[in-house]
């Protein structure tokens, strides 16, 4: 599902196990056994999704539609 944005930036409607959901920005890492890692936050935060939880997506675009790869931190 998501595993052809490795690299990049997506924007995602996720729903935790408590049923709380956020909407956040992130860099996906790596995608397996239906878990995501990825960088979240302006630090880099480390975090894993499961890929049931996640509701919506989309790639994160510049101004000209340009999808933007994340930089490293």
């Amino acid at each position: 599902m998501l595993g052809k944005y490795i690299g990049q930036m997506v924007e995602l409607v996720y729903m935790d196990r408590a049923g709380q959901i956020t909407q956040r920005q992130i860099r996906i890492n790596s995608v397996r056994g239906g878990m995501i890692r990825a960088s979240a936050g302006k630090e880099g935060s480390p975090r894993t999704f499961l890929e049931q939880g996640i509701l919506a997506w989309r790639p994160v675009t510049d101004l000209n539609g340009e999808v933007k790869y994340a930089e490293r931190f």
